[in-house]
C-alpha cells in the first residue's frame, strides 16, 4: 500500500506469517497481544495472546515490553490496524498488524473494507495542517455515518450512528473555533482548504480509509461487520484528538481536544457496549 495524503501504510503481516514467527521464536521475543472484547477472547484466541482490549490500550500500553516485537490481532483486522496506529504514535518501532485477524488463522476468507491500514505520518504537520486534518476526518466519518444510518434496520444501531452524525458535526464546529485561535485569524468561519494537504476536504476517514469506498463496503454487511469498523474509527479519532491535545499550543485549543477525546472514547465504549450486547445477548 502507498502512502495516501497525510497517511503511511500500517505494517501487516498475514496470517501465516505470524504462525511461522510463533513457532520460529521463543514466546519472550515478543508481544502477542488480542485487542477484541473478554467475551470474544473467552471464546477462543491464539495461544499465549494477552487480552488488552483496544478501548483500553491507551492506557494500559506500558504494559508491553517496547524492545520485543509486537503482533495485534482482532476479528477481521480493522480494530488491530487501529491498534498498531496508536502503538505506533506512542513510539513503538517493530508493531504489526494481523491481516484478516483470527478470522484469517482460521483459513476463513475475510472481505475487509479498503484501504484501511493507514497510519498519520508524525511530526510532520503543521498545526493548520492538523486541525484541518482533523476536521476532514470528522467529516468522511460524519458521511459514513449518515449512510450507515439511513440503511440499517436495526433501530438501536441505527440510532447509535444517528447520534454519532450530529457528535460529529459538534466536532466540525470545535475544530473550526480552535482554528482560529490557532491562527489569530477571528473572523474565519471555515477552515481554508490550503491546509487539506492535498486530499479532498471530508472524503478519507480515519486510517486513510475513502468513504465513498467505506460505504459501498458497508452496503449489505452485517451490523456486527459496521460496529467493528466503526470501532477501529473511533479508535483513531481518539488517539488523534490526544496527540493533538500534546502537540499544539493553546490552554484553550488543549482543552477543546480533551473534551474531544473523552468524547470519542464515550462514542468508542457505546460502540462497544453494543457489539458485545448483539455477540452475547445472553450475557450477565
Amino acid at each position: 500500500m502507498t502512502p495516501t495524503g497525510p497517511f503511511k501504510p500500517i505494517p501487516a503481516l498475514a496470517a501465516q506469517q505470524v504462525k511461522d514467527l510463533l513457532r520460529e521464536k521463543d514466546p519472550g521475543a515478543y508481544n502477542l497481544i488480542d485487542v477484541r472484547q473478554p467475551g470474544e477472547y473467552e471464546q477462543g484466541h491464539i495461544p499465549g495472546a494477552a487480552l488488552v482490549p483496544l478501548g483500553e490500550l491507551y492506557e494500559r500500553m506500558q504494559e508491553l515490553d517496547r524492545s520485543r516485537p509486537t503482533v495485534l490481532y482482532c476479528r477481521s483486522g480493522n480494530r488491530s490496524r487501529a491498534a498498531a496506529g496508536i502503538l505506533l504514535d506512542a513510539g513503538f518501532r517493530d508493531v504489526f498488524s494481523m491481516d484478516g485477524g483470527i478470522q484469517a488463522w482460521r483459513g476463513l476468507v475475510v472481505d475487509g473494507p479498503p484501504e484501511a491500514g493507514m497510519v498519520l505520518f508524525s511530526g510532520r504537520e503543521k498545526p493548520e495542517e492538523l486541525i484541518a486534518l482533523a476536521w476532514s476526518l470528522e467529516e468522511g466519518s460524519r458521511r459514513f455515518y449518515h449512510s450507515v444510518a439511513s440503511t440499517l434496520a436495526d433501530r438501536e444501531a441505527a440510532g447509535l450512528f444517528d447520534g454519532l452524525v450530529s457528535a460529529e458535526d459538534h466536532h466540525k464546529a470545535a475544530l473550526v473555533g480552535v482554528y482560529r485561535e490557532a491562527t489569530g485569524d477571528s473572523a474565519a468561519l471555515a477552515i481554508p482548504e490550503a491546509f487539506f494537504l492535498g486530499a479532498v476536504p471530508g472524503e478519507m476517514m480515519e486510517g486513510g480509509m475513502s468513504v465513498t469506498k467505506a460505504i459501498e463496503w458497508a452496503k449489505g454487511k452485517e451490523v456486527n461487520d459496521v460496529l467493528d469498523l466503526s470501532i477501529a474509527l473511533e479508535s483513531h479519532a481518539f488517539e488523534l484528538y490526544i496527540r493533538m491535545k500534546r502537540e499544539l499550543a493553546g490552554e484553550s485549543a488543549k482543552r477543546i481536544f480533551h473534551v474531544l477525546a473523552a468524547e470519542e472514547k464515550v462514542h468508542l465504549d457505546r460502540m462497544v457496549t453494543l457489539l458485545e450486547k448483539r455477540r452475547f445477548p445472553n450475557a450477565p
